[in-house]
């Protein structure tokens, strides 16, 4: 009887062990997942900051610009202001916002164009991140820092609630990872004639 004890309590503590591997394995993967969502997405800002080569009126303020454009949503260019956090892939229409680990979901947004990784990670695969970024003037007209936020729900949260990426979910820790990638853009004045 002794025995069968032991050899049911051994059991039991290997399935939990097993468990908490598994939970571990899945939150890692989703870490990985995330930072390579921000870098992408801070990778896109500087392409765009490869082409923004003017200053003044028309300046960040192109058409062509999918996320420096917006630096001057809060205002006139001065040091401090900026866009305030926006939503990196935004479908006004649709409620569910959140993307895959390239950032795909809304086959019109995606600003990847890898058709390899498309293939092996569709669309609408693992829609689980939230993505924002924020745009802040450190010099008008020359140097912008550029911050990437991707977030998504811990697995013991209830991610029905972030859907649709509500402002404000960044503060309800018990029910939301994230993390946050800073850097620093500047006008290209090395342009050739």
């Amino acid at each position: 009887m002794a025995v069968i004890v032991i050899t049911v309590i051994g059991f039991l503590a290997m399935i939990h062990l097993q468990a908490a591997v598994i939970r571990g394995n899945t939150n890692t993967w989703d870490m990985v997942g995330a930072a390579n969502l921000a870098q992408h997405v801070l990778e896109s800002i500087r392409l765009e900051t490869v082409e923004w080569t003017n200053s003044g009126a028309q300046g960040v303020n192109q058409a062509q610009f999918t996320y420096l454009q917006h630096v001057n949503d809060g205002g006139l260019p001065a040091v401090g202001s900026g866009s305030g956090w926006l939503r990196a892939f935004d479908d006004p229409g649709q409620p569910f916002q959140k993307v895959n680990q390239l950032g795909a979901g809304y086959p019109a947004l995606a600003v990847i164009d890898d058709s390899g990784a498309l293939a092996q990670i569709p669309t609408n695969t693992n829609r689980r991140y939230c993505v924002r970024y924020r745009l802040t003037w450190l010099i008008p007209d020359f140097l912008i820092r550029a911050e990437v936020r991707v977030l998504w729900s811990r697995l013991e949260g209830r991610a029905a609630l972030y859907d649709a990426c509500p402002a404000g979910m960044e503060t309800d820790l018990a029910n939301v990872y994230s993390l946050t990638y800073p850097t620093t853009v500047m006008r290209n004045v090395f342009v050739q004639p």
